[in-house]
């Protein structure tokens, strides 16, 4: 068996892709190398949908993970993905490797993403009462 191709790479997205950033992605290649255009190249076409038919779906991208990276050890896979059909509602606790202790970017963003999110929420449902004083 040969090489294996990191779709990553193909779609130019990074390891802990959501989705819909792999799906833009897809869009933004699929009309730069599709072999109708000018520049078009069919083999790479083939390459980008064969990456997109792997990573948008979450069993075939789970299993494309696991034969990726147990074949390049080097790489740090620290964020999955969940299906997009199956939207789990409860929060998934990322843990820190106690040998990378500093937080990375995404981490951090996707923290305050999160506090912003649930912020708003707590301060509109106060702010418009929860329904327990309005019958009063």
């Amino acid at each position: 068996m040969g090489p294996i191709r990191n779709y990553y790479r193909i779609l130019g997205v990074p390891y802990s892709a959501t989705f819909s950033e792999i799906k833009d992605a897809y869009r933004k290649k699929v009309k730069e190398v599709h072999p109708d255009k000018d520049k078009g190249n069919a083999e790479q076409f083939k390459r980008v949908k064969e990456a997109y038919e792997i990573l948008k779906n979450v069993e075939k991208r789970k299993k494309y993970d696991d034969l990726l990276f147990k074949k390049a050890p080097n790489i740090t896979h620290h964020l999955k993905q969940e299906a997009p059909a199956k939207t789990n509602s409860s929060i998934k606790i990322v843990s820190i490797q106690k040998k990378n202790r500093s937080l990375s970017p995404v981490l951090i963003h996707t923290a305050l993403l999160l506090i912003g999110v649930f912020g708003n929420a707590y301060f509109n449902k106060r702010k418009h009462g929860d329904g327990s004083s309005a019958s009063k």
